[in-house]
């Protein structure tokens, strides 16, 4: 396959660390964090709610 030759080679562009994006990892991780600790919290109750049965 041949490139076509009126196009000029596409450049990535370079990842700014900017407020916003340094704002929108931070939300992400609480997000995640969160995530994790109510899921691991309800783990461990269904565990001490069968315990409780048996």
């Amino acid at each position: 396959m041949q490139k076509p030759e009126n196009h000029p080679p596409v450049r990535r562009r370079r990842r700014k660390w900017g407020p916003r994006r340094v704002w929108n990892l931070f939300v992400m991780a609480v997000g995640y964090i969160t995530l994790a600790y109510s899921l691991v919290r309800g783990i461990i109750y269904l565990l001490v709610l069968a315990e409780e049965w048996m």
